[in-house]
């Protein structure tokens, strides 16, 4: 694949998650596919971690069992995606509460949080250490197809 085809398709997903040309490129968010590694400031700004969503699907079952919290209610699909977190530089905490599983319309599902422990450490990471696993979606609309990692802006976004 080449670079002009790879732009392309970038700016496809891009339009798709309704994420347009803003005032400065800085602002723009990193835009790949699922399978890729993008990185960004942990929330004291000290670290930078490295998030790589693999994959984004409906789940084989629709009752989420989680230790000490048992069933998490769901009002639509439930939905998951295989989530690792790397310590790029300095310390990083994982920041899954930033994560959004979205619809080509623009329709976002929150990250259910009460599925993050044991399944993906929320626990500060040192340089060099990772943590897996999944997250989790409650769809209760359009299909999702897309993962964005949205604090307050869109900064990262994954799509297939």
């Amino acid at each position: 694949m080449n670079a002009r085809t790879i732009a392309a398709m970038a700016a496809g997903v891009a339009v798709a998650f309704g994420v347009t040309d803003g005032p400065q490129a800085s602002a723009d968010p990193a835009v790949a596919g699922f399978g890729t590694q993008l990185q960004a400031a942990d929330t004291d700004g000290a670290g930078v971690g490295g998030y790589t969503v693999h994959d984004l699907q409906r789940s084989p079952t629709d009752v989420l069992n989680v230790p000490i919290v048992g069933n998490v209610p769901l009002a639509g699909t439930l939905w998951e995606a295989r989530t690792d977190v790397d310590a790029v530089t300095g310390s990083v905490v994982p920041a899954m509460q930033f994560f959004n599983a979205r619809a080509a319309d623009g329709q976002s599902y929150r990250v259910l949080v009460q599925t993050f422990a044991p399944d993906l450490g929320i626990s500060p990471l040192s340089q060099g250490g990772s943590s897996g696993g999944k997250i989790y979606f409650d769809v209760i609309g359009p299909a999702a197809t897309g993962v964005v990692y949205e604090d307050g802006q869109s900064r990262l976004i994954w799509a297939g």
